[in-house]
């Protein structure tokens, strides 16, 4: 079945690589779900327990691979709009995270084309990961102060020193991986202790929207977003290896995606008229974490 997700088409995917079947709850172990969403062939469930909002099947790597191929030319520089978005939010983050850390070794975890990175400025000795390797060639052509430092391949295939690092950051990114305990685990190891590991731009399960919404909760996307935390199941998944939640927000006022009253009548609408529009930019869609290892 080919399949059309919003303006999307995502093709045979979900046949041809739709293999994953979630039996028990990544953060809790649980095994009782409810049903949470469905968009065509895919399914969300919810944890019973700590909420955990989930994909079930999920695409395997092949899969996941074959999706992310040229993501920055499909998905990021074909839309200048987003892009200026992003860019104003890729600032705004940075001075997030430099309220707690202003120096030393970052590396950002799927950093795809350097954007964030050079955000961050020169005060930081910057590295990245990325699978994408178009991606990978746009930020060494175009940011060469860090251009040495990117490494095309997944977190565990860079094989990083034992606390090598200051800062660790996922902008966008937890949310996306088949595996994210793995990750976090691997990011314990390779971070200094007293160091920070900073999660941004990623969707909050937990949010009014995306219980209202659903399938249509614009973060709602059954391939790329296939887990959708909330600060507390996140912080019960890094707790176990060392990185406690230090600092927690919810970025909407004073970012370029807050409209209040037009986002209210938006949302208004929705309720009362019961249509299919896809939820508007608010308050707790979207959260910052910021963990400290001990």
């Amino acid at each position: 079945m080919n399949y059309q997700f919003r303006e999307e088409n995502l093709g045979t995917l979900f046949e041809d690589y739709g293999k994953i079947k979630i039996k028990s709850c990544i953060v809790c172990n649980n095994k009782d779900f409810e049903f949470w969403a469905k968009s065509g062939p895919y399914e969300a469930f919810k944890c019973g327990d700590c909420g955990l909002i989930f994909m079930s099947p999920q695409l395997n790597e092949e899969g996941l691979t074959e999706y992310y191929t040229n993501y920055i030319g499909k998905r990021r520089l074909s839309n200048e709009k987003k892009m200026q978005l992003r860019t104003i939010q890729y600032t705004l983050d940075a001075e997030l995270i430099k309220k707690f850390i202003r120096k030393g070794k970052v590396l950002d975890v799927g950093c795809n084309g350097g954007f964030f990175l050079d955000a961050m400025g020169d005060g930081f000795q910057r590295y990245g990961t990325e699978l994408d390797s178009q991606a990978i060639g746009y930020a060494k052509a175009n940011f060469p102060s860090f251009s040495n430092n990117l490494k095309n391949g997944t977190l565990h295939s860079a094989q990083f020193e034992d606390e090598y690092f200051d800062l660790v950051m996922m902008r966008g990114v937890i949310e996306h991986v088949s595996n994210p305990e793995e990750s976090i685990k691997e990011i314990s190891r390779i971070l200094k202790k007293g160091g920070y590991y900073f999660i941004c731009a990623t969707p909050n399960g937990q949010s009014l929207l995306a219980d209202l919404y659903r399938e249509d909760w614009t973060l709602f996307h059954p391939v790329q977003h296939i887990w959708h935390f909330s600060p507390e199941n996140l912080s019960k998944l890094c707790q176990p290896y060392g990185l406690k939640l230090y600092w927690k927000e919810f970025p909407y006022l004073g970012t370029p995606y807050e409209n209040v009253k037009k986002n209210i009548e938006e949302i208004a609408n929705f309720i009362t008229r019961k249509n299919k529009a896809i939820s508007p930019p608010f308050y707790e869609n979207m959260m910052s974490l910021v963990f400290k290892k001990d």
